[in-house]
């Protein structure tokens, strides 16, 4: 078999879009001695916020780290349009466009934190925009719908969440709101954990919110690629990653471990921190050797993760309203973001999360999948959807294909999904279970990792990050 040889130099290929690059760097020791007396070799699978934050962290402290990467770029999930090369066709929107993570939480949270100390400019969604519910094919603000009972029903247990009471339960279950309602009730209370709401669990997001240490304030960046401002804040681990290695094995039973990759290239390491997706455990995509714990295979099942699209589509007029934020409550799409809201003097595109068997349901119609949601566009604004959508000028004038995008994270083999979510059933001691160390030698992050209340964000990502590499420097000291 061959041997991994010495790391080489990546060139990343990050666009000019990021105007800080000074600023955005790892923190360099203070000591040139290593805070970690260390002669060993740590190796992170995965070079996502998780992976990238836990190797910032190593390396500054003296610990020789090896990264790495399944896919051909940095980030993980954290994924921004402007970065992909291979697209012939770019969105026409003067602002950061994401094809991943888009919305930070908490001014105050791991995320917010580097967004601070960059002075980067973000919008609050709640004070800078305004949602929209739909009921019966109409968009309406809250204030619109106050004296409907099926909006307040959905909107009375959607904010009741974190003191929800009932029983193990999936969200529609506990909800029991009217068929009329189940649409925004599953866009509100599924949707936006992951799935759909007969699947996720109702007391497990309670117990998630109640763990929360931060605001949870809901903002977008003005001008900054999230892809970037990631890969900028940990430029220092760039050197260090090495893409294109898609790990097929660890086996841990010796004093090395060996870590093998598809073209059968081995890595030696002394311990590990596995940072890939949940939906890549469940699938058996990394093999264990020796095999993981039943209780470990246990709180991971209790977990779901689910398929996930993100379709971002141009339009030459903004007919949903230009103050427009949220637009909750399709049926095929069950959440739309106004993304350019005060970002942008012509904020004409709209990007559409769809997760769990709605997600599926669109992935397997293909291209078709615009029609579907066209239609549903059309009939909740008049036709202006078809009517609007921007469409490639050819050179002879004539108009080509409409202009759109999609990042199809549930057929991707390196994410298998979007993120993950309670089902009922399942609590946080699933996520500390699943977090939990293999003989001091190989540890666990990645969002759904986080015991902070932050799964499926990325300070869910940075959370776990800083766990596992306490625990991985706990093991050296008291070994």
């Amino acid at each position: 078999m061959k041997r991994r040889k010495a790391l080489k130099n990546l060139s990343v290929g990050l666009s000019a879009g990021l105007w800080i690059p000074g600023l955005l760097t790892s923190c360099k020791k203070d000591d040139p001695i290593p805070e970690v007396q260390y002669d060993g070799v740590v190796v992170i699978i995965g070079a996502g916020a998780a992976g990238l934050f836990a190797a910032d962290i190593l390396n500054s402290k003296g610990v020789k780290v090896i990264v790495l990467e399944a896919s051909n770029q940095l980030g993980g999930r954290v994924r921004s349009l402007r970065n992909q090369k291979e697209l012939t066709v770019q969105t026409a929107a003067d602002f950061p466009v994401e094809l991943g993570a888009e919305i930070g939480y908490g001014t105050d949270s791991a995320f917010g934190k580097i967004i601070k100390n960059y002075t980067l400019t973000k919008i609050e969604l709640a004070s800078q925009s305004v949602e929209q519910f739909i009921l019966d094919s109409q968009a309406k603000s809250a204030a619109d719908w106050g004296g409907d009972p099926d909006f307040n029903a959905v909107k009375n247990f959607v904010e009741g969440l974190p003191n929800y009471a009932g029983g193990d339960v999936s969200m529609k279950q506990a909800a029991g709101v009217s068929a009329r309602g189940e649409a925004l009730l599953n866009s509100l209370a599924g949707n936006y954990y992951g799935s759909s709401s007969d699947l996720v669990g109702a007391k497990g997001v309670s117990e998630a919110i109640g763990l929360r240490e931060h605001d949870n304030q809901a903002y977008i960046i003005k001008t900054n690629p999230l892809q970037d401002i990631l890969v900028s804040r940990f430029s220092q681990i760039v050197t260090k990653v090495q893409l294109n290695a898609v790990v097929k094995s660890i086996n841990y039973a010796g004093e090395k471990i060996i870590i093998t990759d598809k073209e059968g290239t081995q890595t030696e390491a002394d311990k590990v921190i596995v940072t890939t997706s949940l939906g890549v455990l469940k699938s058996g995509g990394v093999a264990f050797s020796p095999g993981l714990p039943a209780a470990k295979t246990t709180a991971m099942n209790k977990l779901g993760m689910d398929h996930s699209i993100r379709v971002v589509i141009d339009f030459k007029k903004n007919f949903w309203g230009n103050n427009s934020g949220y637009i909750w409550g399709g049926t095929q799409g069950p959440s739309y973001l106004n993304i350019g809201v005060t970002r942008s003097d012509l904020p004409n595109t709209l990007s559409l999360t769809v997760n769990g068997a709605k997600a599926q349901e669109l992935s397997a119609q293909g291209e078709g999948m615009i029609n579907t949601i066209l239609a549903e566009l059309d009939a909740i604004y008049n036709g202006q959807a078809s009517l609007f959508i921007r469409k490639v000028i050819n050179n002879d004038g004539t108009e080509g294909p409409r202009v759109w995008f999609l990042a199809d994270w549930g057929k991707d083999e390196f994410f298998k999904g979007g993120f993950s979510y309670p089902r009922p059933g399942a609590s946080n001691e699933d996520r500390v279970i699943l977090g939990a160390p293999l003989n001091n030698k190989v540890f666990f992050a990645g969002e759904a990792t986080d015991i902070k209340g932050d799964a499926g964000t990325i300070n869910g990502a940075l959370n776990s990050a800083e766990r596992a590499v306490e625990e991985l420097v706990t093991s050296i000291i008291n070994p």
